[in-house]
């Protein structure tokens, strides 16, 4: 609405009822809130010629600023400017007065703008995003009060995803609007940086295009949930349908957020693998990864017997990808310890090229009665498995070993006497251990326990034992021995004491447990177990860890009691046979089979058996 204030007419003071164009001197005119900031020095240069010419032939648009004789521009800043310029402060400036509210007024302003094509879209995407906060988020009413289309706002609020380095250069004119659409859709961190070699290089939209294309990821290899990214700035979908300038539908242009989701997914595969296979490793671009395929036949077999036992090694696994193009494949059937392996290799084709020359030695005697003799030769000659025992394995049967050898002594009256003198003869008494021993003497004395006593006190104990139960007891100090001896010498005395393990072992979930399916699987082979299911092997072994376990301990006909997997069994080795040694007994200090422990040896069991 047009309001009565005082003007001038050619220097006179009027009203607003006079037909004559209204004017104020350009010192009661003062700078508004123009969304434009940047103003072309040549298109200026332009407008002053033109303006010192003809004067200003077009009003500007002002508002009184309330309590002063002073006029705030709404629309003509740049007119106001010129003239100014060329004319200086009192010059009469032609002006249309507008009783206007700061949303209003910069609602025009930003129309005016606009319709003269002259306006940064930079500096519109500001005044968009100023408007949109006073409509408190309604974008039709923003709409409306700016003269736009929905569009049209829709594509100036994308632009604010844009750095303030990058609408600066926007609004300077130093790059074009396409390289602004094109920037909006990488991370902000990253958008400064491109934006320099744009500056530096001279870089054109359609080069700047390809090259963005380039470091962008397809969302169709995506092998994580990309519902969310719908809804994402670094979609292109998102700048295909706002911008004429895009890389298309379908790309991430965030890729470092791409690969985090990536490795978040890939992750959660080698996870879901735990139960499948002792090792699983995940493969990335930079790890220089070359897998080492495991495999019972061709150049690099190791042989069925074999391929058997190596899925219950400790380095049988697979790798999971994490590797553009392949992301989340996984790898199978590998092995990651490439000297083993290549033993194992070794020996197969030795036992293969045995077979072949024991076959050409038969068939050049032009014998058939020894073709039949050697007719088994064809085949390589048994090659006896073997595999690496997982640690966790190792540390349970040792725990195992030291309960069926005290379990072994307290039997054997007269072999836990002739342990406990060898224990004192070679200076070993600190090998008995009191844990164990007192929860025994209480149990067999049948004294209750006390927190603790010294010498004094264990002769008391000691004296009130019944007299019945002393032999009992010496036995039972004896046996504590089976948790404080070292590895090497609760294996001596396994074998001393002939420990059968069929009679201890029990197969039960507990046991089973601790092995990958993998392994289960080699277990199961080894002892019969795969066998004596038959067809409905397979079928447990592709279903879950513990159903497949279930299966496995009720396998009708199949005698679990005393049969004995070779990983609980404990080496043979003679006992008392003469060696030559100085009587010090460090060699008993030497750990020679692969059944050895090398890892710390559990806690003890709290009692004896």
């Amino acid at each position: 609405m047009t309001a009565s204030h005082p003007m001038q007419t050619g220097g006179t003071v009027n009203d607003l009822s006079q037909p004559s164009q209204p004017t104020l001197p350009i010192s009661r005119i003062v700078q508004g809130k123009n969304p434009r900031t940047n103003f072309d020095p040549d298109k200026m240069a332009e407008l002053e010629e033109g303006i010192r010419a003809v004067g200003v032939l077009e009003p500007i648009v002002v508002r009184p600023i309330p309590g002063t004789d002073r006029y705030e521009i709404i629309a003509g800043e740049r007119r106001w400017r010129a003239a100014k310029n060329v004319f200086g402060d009192g010059y009469d400036m032609p002006v249309v007065i507008k009783d206007a509210s700061d949303e209003t007024a910069e609602a025009m302003s930003v129309i005016e703008n606009y319709h003269r094509e002259d306006m940064s879209p930079a500096e519109e995407a500001h005044a968009a995003q100023r408007q949109l906060l006073r409509q408190r988020g309604d974008k039709e009413e923003t709409a409306r009060l700016m003269g736009w289309s929905p569009d049209v706002l829709e594509r100036r609020l994308a632009l604010l995803a844009c750095t303030h380095a990058v609408l600066q250069a926007l609004t300077s004119r130093t790059i074009l609007l396409g390289h602004a659409e094109l920037l909006s859709g990488i991370p902000p961190d990253k958008q400064d940086t491109v934006l320099e070699g744009i500056l530096a290089q001279k870089v054109p939209v359609a080069v700047l295009k390809a090259q963005l294309g380039r470091y962008a990821r397809q969302l169709a290899d995506a092998i994580f949930d990309t519902a969310p990214c719908g809804g994402c700035a670094h979609n292109s979908a998102r700048q295909a349908g706002l911008f004429a300038e895009s890389l298309g539908e379908g790309y991430c242009q965030h890729p470092s957020h791409f690969e985090k989701l990536t490795l978040q997914a890939v992750q959660a595969r080698a996870d879901a693998l735990r139960d499948e296979f002792p090792v699983i490793r995940i493969v990335k671009a930079s790890d220089g990864f070359t897998p080492l395929p495991l495999t019972a036949a061709g150049d690099l077999g190791v042989g069925a017997p074999q391929y058997t036992s190596c899925q219950g090694c400790q380095s049988f696994g697979c790798s999971v990808s994490a590797m553009p193009g392949s992301y989340g494949e996984v790898t199978r059937s590998l092995c990651f310890d490439a000297a083993c392996n290549s033993q194992k290799v070794a020996l197969w084709r030795k036992a293969q090229r045995d077979a072949q020359a024991a076959v050409a030695e038969a068939a050049g005697k032009g014998s058939a009665k020894a073709g039949k003799r050697n007719k088994s030769a064809a085949k390589p000659a048994a090659v006896a498995p073997a595999n690496q025992t997982p640690q966790r394995v190792v540390a349970h049967r040792l725990t195992e070993w030291r309960k069926w050898l005290a379990k072994a002594l307290m039997a054997q009256p007269q072999r836990s006497q002739r342990v406990l003198i060898a224990l004192a003869l070679a200076g070993r008494g600190a090998d008995l251990r009191e844990a164990q021993f007192r929860n025994a003497f209480e149990r067999i004395a049948g004294q209750p326990g006390r927190a603790g006593f010294g010498v004094r006190g264990g002769l008391q104990r000691a004296d009130a034992a019944p007299e019945a139960q002393l032999e009992r007891l010496l036995q039972a100090a004896t046996a504590s021995a089976a948790f404080g001896v070292s590895t090497s010498d609760l294996e001596l005395l396994l074998n001393y004491a002939e420990v059968d393990e069929g009679r201890y072992f029990q197969w039960d979930k507990a046991f089973l447990d601790l092995f990958t399916t993998s392994e289960l699987e080699s277990l199961a082979a080894e002892v019969g177990l795969k066998k004596a299911m038959g067809s409905g092997f397979k079928v447990a072994r592709s279903g879950k860890k513990q159903e497949f376990i279930a299966a496995l301990l009720k396998v009708p006909g199949f005698a679990y009691q005393g049969t004995v997997p070779a990983v609980m069994c404990y080496p043979r080795q003679p006992i008392l046979a003469d060696e030559a040694q100085d009587g010090s007994g460090e060699a008993d200090e030497v750990e020679g089979s692969e059944a050895t422990d090398t890892a710390a040896e559990p806690q003890p069991e709290p009692a004896l058996a």
